[in-house]
């Protein structure tokens, strides 16, 4: 008979022990923590066996191969899924492995040997891969993993990991490919900091930029599932141990764990000492009109920002400043946060001086090397005359120049090209179609204005914002309203932003709470149609809701053909309780398709329509109501993803959607009625 001790028996037999007298030997041998040695030893090095891939052919290994190597990556912190990397003294190479939570077998460290016999070679976007078996995949062939692990792969002793090979970022090269490596002196760009490695609750793997101070750059990747995938971005500089890995011509390095492989509490990368010596912005150009491409050492400039990054028309990387001599254009690394009248100093020693459709500019600036000095004096535009400007364009190049009695035409809305003609001559206007104002109409009398003298390849023009043309810049007054139709007709005319002092006033009629729509998306519709509203942040807004948003200057765009207003601050949404929820349009499917662009983000009920399949929602299903077929799609994270279809007929309540082509989309299970 066998007796199992309580824990209470247990602890109390722990406790008399540690109370007996000095002279009983207390000293226990505690249980090998290292493993056991490997009962195969490899006959063939990982370099070696990666040479037996056939490229461009899954290979199958027909000789008796045993590789030996340390497990370097594995799915400790969830950044690796059903791999490890082992490596040894010639190369590394990824195990695809049908096990999860392999780190507990497998941690990092371990000494592994695999019988390679049978297994098979495969290539990923330029990694080479060993796995199981091959799979018949879509009409071709694909690597499966490796299902009897326990079998195959040889468990050792935990030697410890090998010395990361310090590298550089362009040093990195085809024989590091998965292998441990070291990257020194290195930070997350500028634009980076403050973002996370991931996006942790859409679960999406991201791509985040890494640099060394002379701005050479790698991708860092984070799957959406790592345990740090939540954690921001560190704002320092120092030491990054990684995966090295490649996807076609990317270099992508992956981490590990975020505690173990980053070390970035140093300073960050600055050209500057603090002790630069000013030069005026005149100065700055003649350097480079005397052959120079690169600012003098020990060096900067101090000007105001006379370009607008409120109104959408510059990109957000780009900054105009000014001093009492000249003016440059300034193209930053990242989008930067400079204010319209802004004092700021940019050091400039060795940055790059260079012509981009012949606009000067200080090119790929790191953001850290520039400075506020908080708002500066005013800058007077320079009263002139279309003529003068095309006169002196060169050197007002980057400046503010008043035009009176300028007249602007050759087109209905300032977006685009449009001609300034004031008498003496005339200039080419161009307006983003990202700018606030892109889709606000020309005056329709002479007006005076204010600009900046730019150029691509040609001399032009370009306001920041409707005062200076007369007008309102629209972020004062009270806010319009604008209708979703208006907003979609917009669209379809060229608009790639919403017209500044603008709102939104629909009905929530997507369900957040079934989770069939991103928690990020909203869908809401007025009486004059509907639209996506993809907010920054998720929303809680309920199916049935009354919002309403402010969306001046949001992007209008299409994700796979689906028109949302997108990356809305989540604070521009407000409740207005409980609405009233837009009856459904009743339709066949084949009115569907026919109207689906006007009928996009709004509610339909299909009458006697069918799926033709069986099984749960999830995914895409076919309906078909006799008129014509359309899909619908079901996330996998939907409450109801998992419920049986309908058999027979039913009434359809849904929203019209598209992902490349028109699709429905449920709320819930209560828009299924037999």
């Amino acid at each position: 008979m066998k007796f199992q001790l309580s824990k209470l028996f247990f602890f109390s037999l722990l406790l008399s022990m540690a109370v007996l007298p000095s002279c009983v030997d207390t000293e226990f041998e505690e249980p090998p923590v290292t493993g056991t040695e490997l009962e195969v030893t490899g006959n063939t090095s990982i370099a070696d066996l990666k040479s037996l891939y056939i490229p461009g052919r899954l290979t199958v290994i027909e000789t008796d191969v045993i590789v030996q190597g340390i497990v370097v990556g594995n799915d400790v912190q969830g950044n690796f899924f059903r791999s490890l990397i082992i490596q040894d003294s010639t190369a590394g190479i990824e195990v695809l492995i049908n096990l999860t939570d392999a780190f507990n077998l497998f941690p990092l460290g371990r000494e592994v040997a695999i019988d390679c016999k049978g297994l098979v070679l495969g290539e990923f976007n330029g990694i080479v891969q060993l796995g199981g078996y091959i799979i018949q995949e879509g009409g071709g062939e694909e690597l499966g993993d490796i299902i009897d692990y326990n079998s195959r792969i040889y468990r050792g002793m935990l030697v410890g990991e090998p010395e990361p090979a310090v590298r550089t970022i362009n040093s990195l090269g085809v024989n590091d490919i998965s292998t441990l490596v070291q990257l020194q002196d290195v930070e997350f760009a500028s634009f980076e900091l403050g973002l996370t490695y991931a996006d942790a609750f859409g679960r999406s793997t991201l791509n985040r930029t890494l640099q060394d101070c002379d701005g050479n750059e790698i991708v860092v990747r984070t799957s959406g599932f790592a345990d740090f995938a939540i954690d921001t971005l560190p704002d320092g500089n120092g030491t990054l141990t990684a995966i090295f890995n490649v996807f076609g011509d990317t270099k992508q390095l992956f981490i590990r764990a975020a505690d173990l492989d980053v070390d970035m509490a140093g300073t960050r990368c600055n050209a500057g000492t603090g002790e630069e010596e000013l030069m005026t912005i005149r100065e700055l150009r003649d350097v480079f009109a005397d052959g120079g491409t690169e600012g003098p050492e020990d060096r900067k400039i101090r000007g105001v920002v006379i370009s607008d990054n409120q109104n959408g028309n510059f990109d957000g990387r780009v900054a105009v400043v000014q001093d009492g001599t000249a003016g440059i254009t300034i193209f930053f690394q990242g989008d930067h946060g400079f204010s319209l009248g802004e004092e700021i100093e940019v050091v400039v020693s060795g940055q790059e001086l260079s012509l981009y459709n012949d606009l000067l500019q200080l090119d790929f600036i790191n953001n850290d090397l520039a400075t506020s000095n908080g708002m500066g004096d005013p800058v007077e535009p320079r009263v002139t005359t279309i003529g003068e400007v095309l006169d002196n364009a060169e050197a007002w190049e980057s400046t503010l120049v008043q035009i009176n009695g300028a007249s602007i035409s050759g087109s209905a809305t300032f977006t685009g090209a449009t001609t300034v003609n004031d008498g003496s001559g005339s200039i080419t206007m161009f307006t983003r179609p990202s700018a606030t104002f892109a889709s606000s109409a020309l005056p329709a009398e002479p007006v005076d204005m204010t600009a900046i003298v730019s150029q691509f390849t040609d001399h032009q023009l370009v306001i920041r914002n409707l005062e200076d043309v007369g007008g309102e810049t629209g972020t004062g007054g009270d806010p319009e309203q604008i209708s979703l139709a208006e907003l979609r007709t917009l669209f379809e005319s060229g608009a790639s932003a919403v017209p500044a002092n603008r709102f939104i006033n629909a009905v929530v009629i997507s369900d957040v709470d079934a989770n069939n729509t991103d928690f990020r998306n909203m869908v809401i519709q007025d009486e004059t149609g509907g639209i996506v509203v993809r907010f920054a942040d998720p929303h809680s807004f309920a199916l049935g809701e009354e919002v309403e948003v402010s969306v001046g200057g949001d992007e209008l765009s299409e994700f796979n053909g689906l028109l949302q207003i997108n990356d809305v601050d989540n604070a521009d949404a407000t409740s207005m309780g409980n609405g009233t929820l837009p009856e459904p349009r009743d339709a066949t499917i084949q009115e569907i398709l026919d109207n689906a662009e006007a009928w996009e983000s709004t509610l339909v009920k299909v009458s006697d329509v069918s799926y033709t399949e069986g099984g749960t929602f999830s995914g895409a299903k076919t309906l078909d109501d006799g008129t014509a077929t359309i899909a619908t799609f079901t996330r996998s994270q939907a409450t109801f993803s998992g419920s049986a279809v309908p058999n027979g007929a039913f009434t359809l309540t849904a929203m019209v959607s598209e992902f490349n082509s028109p699709q429905l989309t449920l709320r819930n299970l209560n828009d299924i009625q037999q």
